[in-house]
């Protein structure tokens, strides 16, 4: 395998691995235990396989290698964060299916009728 096929490999298994972890923490906040615990689960050994690969490249000789999987990796982690915030937003919702603008909205109603602190 190439640096560069090591490299996309490395950041393939990194977007991954952020989908995962991204809808575990949607899942956690909105309190779905199983969907999160699930995800962690199927992040683990995507997460291992994604390590392995980079630390054996930056343990390696070739400087090409290492700049290719840094620099993939890197970008991997930031689309594939958003790409789990995309698919997270439509897979993982609150008991009541109440938008962040609504949510706001309850607590902003509620904090008015209390008055100030």
């Amino acid at each position: 395998m190439t640096g560069w096929e090591l490299a996309a490999l490395a950041a393939i298994t990194m977007v991954v691995t952020d989908i995962f972890g991204v809808i575990l923490v949607q899942a956690e906040a909105r309190e779905a235990g199983w969907l999160a615990g699930l995800m962690d689960a199927a992040q683990w050994p995507v997460a291992i396989v994604t390590t392995t690969i980079t630390v054996t490249a930056l343990q390696g000789h070739s400087e090409t290698e290492k700049v290719w999987v840094i620099g993939l990796v890197t970008c991997a982690n930031v689309g594939g964060t958003k790409l789990g915030q995309l698919i997270g937003k439509r897979f993982v919702k609150d008991a009541k299916n109440l938008s962040l603008t609504d949510r706001v909205t309850a607590l902003e109603r509620v904090a008015v009728k209390k008055g100030p602190l």
